[in-house]
């Protein structure tokens, strides 16, 4: 994973491609997803309407979309100012791991260690 900090042009085009693929994300489920990864891993990476997405992300992960849930907890979990939740993100591993999602394991032993 990129520590988020980017060369001035590598970042703007970054911003730019965010921009562009969260104007799709409206309707379309992957490109959604693009933009959650795409803000979890270049942290410095800004949307115009964080709230949205959020929420999208939100529901995404409460429908079970595919790798929705993982996306979001990578989401609240990084760096990004405008989504960093590191409680919130903890309950989303808890609630994953009640459902016995395996893969989750060691994000909730993080959490109970913090």
């Amino acid at each position: 994973m990129s520590s988020g900090l980017l060369p001035w042009a590598s970042w703007s085009r970054c911003q730019e491609a965010a921009s562009l693929i969260d104007r799709a994300s409206t309707w379309d489920f992957n490109a959604r997803m693009q933009v959650v990864r795409l803000l979890a891993e270049y942290t410095q990476t800004r949307v115009s309407h964080p709230k949205r997405t959020l929420c999208n992300a939100v529901e995404d992960a409460e429908l079970d979309e595919p790798g929705a849930m993982k996306a979001l907890i990578e989401l609240k979990l990084s760096a990004n100012a405008q989504f960093h939740d590191r409680p919130g993100a903890c309950k989303l591993i808890e609630a994953a791991a009640s459902r016995g999602d395996q893969s989750i394991a060691q994000r909730l032993a993080e959490c109970r260690a913090n």
